[in-house]
């Protein structure tokens, strides 16, 4: 038998053991789990979650939006005698908009993979 016969042999011999492992693993994830998430933890990171999504997202964004406002209206203010600076920062207001939209996406979604997820009991489903 010749080195590169001996090497394929090898090589799929060692491929076949690194799938059956790999397949082990997914198919056994659960002997290796713990007694599970408590209904106590659930509530706390929902609630941890929501809390900072009302505190922190909702009012960060809604004063960078402002804030973004303002500095367009500032903008259009100095421009107001060159037509082509003016009509640059009337296109930053679809942006500014568009990031509102995008913001507001993201916290209707958050809300939703939460209640989902909870099925808005304080409990993982299937537990």
């Amino acid at each position: 038998m010749n080195l590169v016969t001996r090497r394929k042999k090898i090589t799929q011999k060692l491929s076949t053991l690194g799938t059956a492992i790999t397949l082990f693993a997914i198919k056994c994830n659960v002997c290796f789990a713990e007694d599970g998430i408590g209904t106590a933890e659930v509530r706390t990171a929902t609630e941890n979650i929501k809390r900072v999504i009302t505190s922190v997202a909702m009012p960060l964004g809604g004063v960078l939006i402002f804030a973004s406002v303002v500095v367009a209206a500032i903008k259009m203010i100095v421009n107001a005698n060159n037509p082509q600076k003016r009509s640059e920062s009337i296109g930053s207001l679809a942006w500014i908009c568009g990031g509102g939209v995008i913001l507001g996406l993201s916290l209707i979604i958050a809300g939703i993979i939460i209640n989902i997820a909870t099925n808005n009991s304080g409990n993982i489903l299937g537990s």
